[in-house]
């Protein structure tokens, strides 16, 4: 007994590959030697291939039995796939696990400064920019996580600023996905996106939204005038 045991703590070590009904510590000493050959690859692009193709397909099981067996404890492999999902941009998963990471107060992995809150914000955000400025829809990932940075999640100053200017741009985007207050001729639109790049000042002064401000003031009074 002790013999097989040992030898699957070897063959996890040296492979990364725990048996299908292998407990989670063997399931850590693989994800350990997966973490190391990760970290050796010098390109993000393989990176990102290596946690699609191969660990999230390894990984994802042992997850998903951890949530069915609905017992709460400290699991970093848990953590980690989550982490993955948003690489690969898997956000449905990727969002919908976070809150459960976050409602267990799962810890994020050793090499994140950031708590869940933080990284979730920030990866979407991200995400969100790239999106809206090649014209690409944002929804309804941009809603999900802004819902939580209004209401409950205590992020830092600077990131909530920049959530409430982006949120605020999208009001105010021409049809080319372009921040142009001067393409929008809705009053009311515009008085919405000028509350929010107020509130986005407040919180941060340097977030850059009082030219939008400036703009739109001078919009709402063109189309006042008119």
């Amino acid at each position: 007994m002790m013999k097989a045991a040992r030898a699957q703590v070897a063959q996890a070590q040296s492979s990364g590959i725990a048996p299908e009904n292998g407990s989670l510590h063997l399931q850590l000493i693989a994800l350990e030697t997966d973490l190391k050959r990760l970290k050796s690859c010098d390109r993000i692009s393989d990176r990102i291939t290596m946690k699609r193709d191969e660990l999230l397909p390894k990984y994802r099981p042992f997850v998903e039995r951890y949530l069915a067996e609905n017992e709460i404890y400290t699991n970093s492999l848990f953590a980690h796939v989550v982490v993955w999902l948003f690489d690969v941009g898997e956000f449905q998963q990727g969002i919908e696990w976070a809150l459960l990471c976050i409602e267990q107060q799962q810890p994020t992995p050793d090499n994140m400064k950031r708590n869940w809150p933080h990284f979730v914000a920030d990866s979407v955000l991200a995400w969100c920019e790239v999106q809206a400025e090649n014209g690409q829809a944002v929804e309804p990932y941009c809603s999900q996580v802004f819902k939580h940075v209004r209401e409950d999640w205590r992020l830092n100053e600077r990131l909530t600023a920049k959530w409430w200017k982006f949120v605020g741009l999208m009001l105010i985007r021409d049809e080319k996905g372009k921040p142009k207050p001067s393409a929008v001729f809705d009053i009311e639109q515009l008085k919405k996106a000028r509350v929010i790049f107020q509130t986005a000042h407040d919180f941060h002064t340097n977030v850059g939204v009082k030219t939008y401000i400036e703009k739109i003031d001078m919009r709402i009074r063109k189309l006042t005038d008119g």
